[in-house]
């Protein structure tokens, strides 16, 4: 059996309807033989019976638990044999008939590219945001007093450098997958910019092809998904800065944090007097902020809030 150009890697949780369209996207392509990895993390919608059913040349991990984000792409990365990995999610799906072709050749015609980076569309063809500047503890301080703006890419028509890239679709070499020890299973929601500034650290560039697109529908979270988001994005930034920063960059970005929660955990329980259910999980939710916060820093628990 011929060594397959790609291993596309995608991990998936109660998704089947999007799954199956992605991986109908990846079959589609042509002049490349794609290896597509799926690592289930314990659906219960069918997906592990459709895949055995309708997708049998899809190589499936199957978790008995969530494994989360992270760790299931390291299983990913660890089971996939071609020398290029994309690392996509479950809700895309590849434009064009020749999209992988280009973005491996892409990949291999340039040994200082560390990442490369697809051009993402919404549903309805518009432009999605997609990489962003390195964080900075400044925009925590700006969040505290509401004055953040949404990161927001310049929509360019030709491959630029750039920092960090959203993890729906990053392409990356094996080699440099396998040396980095993957994605950082301690982090939810930053994993993504976190793997960004290791590559970059190595000299290689993160590279943002418009030229390769990739249709991104995007979770649509439910309200009660955000006990578990909200949380995880406070806590992130900490262990970020914590890992990538100076000392005084984590200790401002602590002490910034812990404002925050406290300033949102005050907004939402008045908010939340009237009812609304909305204000009452965001309210729950910098709550197990405050809680995960104190773990953190006074007994040493770095685990992600599920």
């Amino acid at each position: 059996m011929a060594k397959p150009d790609i291993s596309i890697v995608v991990v998936s949780h109660n998704v089947w309807d999007y799954l199956d369209k992605c991986i109908h996207s990846i079959l589609s392509q042509k002049g490349i033989v794609p290896e597509i990895i799926v690592v289930d993390n314990n659906s219960t919608d069918g997906t592990l019976n459709n895949l055995s059913t309708n997708r049998p040349a899809v190589q499936v991990i199957s978790n008995k638990n969530n494994a989360g984000f992270s760790a299931a792409n390291n299983q990913g990365i660890k089971a996939a044999t071609a020398d290029v990995i994309l690392l996509l999610n479950p809700d895309t799906e590849i434009t064009g008939l020749d999209t992988l072709r280009k973005m491996t050749d892409y990949l291999l015609g340039d040994d200082n590219i560390g990442i490369l980076a697809p051009k993402l569309l919404n549903t309805d063809g518009s432009f999605q945001p997609s990489f962003w500047n390195f964080p900075r503890v400044t925009v925590i301080l700006l969040e505290l007093f509401f004055l953040h703006t949404r990161n927001k890419s310049d929509i360019h028509t030709a491959p630029k450098e750039i920092q960090g890239a959203s993890g729906a679709a990053l392409c990356l070499r094996k080699s440099l997958a396998d040396s980095l020890g993957g994605l950082d299973e301690n982090l939810f929601w930053m994993e993504d910019i976190d793997l960004c500034y290791r590559v970059a650290k190595t000299g290689k560039k993160n590279v943002f092809n418009p030229d390769l697109t990739i249709i991104h529908h995007g979770g649509k979270s439910s309200v009660n998904k955000q006990l578990v988001t909200i949380p995880n994005q406070v806590m992130s930034k900490i262990k970020y800065f914590r890992k990538n920063g100076s000392s005084m960059q984590f200790a401002l970005s602590n002490f910034l944090s812990f404002l925050f929660i406290l300033s949102r955990l005050a907004v939402f329980s008045i908010l939340s007097i009237s009812g609304n259910s909305l204000f009452m999980v965001k309210r729950k939710a910098y709550f197990r902020a405050f809680s995960s916060y104190m773990r953190y820093n006074f007994a040493g628990d770095k685990e992600i809030i599920s």
